[in-house]
């Protein structure tokens, strides 16, 4: 098969696997959650944090 058909099929499970723990398991939900606002959260800061880096860079 090719090698995009892997990812696909890759990424189809993971996000199976995901369904399913949030389906099934409260548990799952909380840390699911908790982990996706918390990434996003420390994501959104690393942006700011660079902006602002680049921003003082040019002055």
């Amino acid at each position: 098969m090719d090698k995009r058909i892997h990812t696909l099929i890759f990424i189809f499970v993971i996000y199976l696997i995901i369904a399913l723990t949030m389906v099934f398991s409260t548990t799952g939900q909380k840390m699911l959650t908790m982990m996706l606002f918390g990434g996003g959260g420390a994501l959104i800061l690393l942006i700011f944090y660079f902006i602002w880096q680049q921003s003082r860079v040019k002055e």
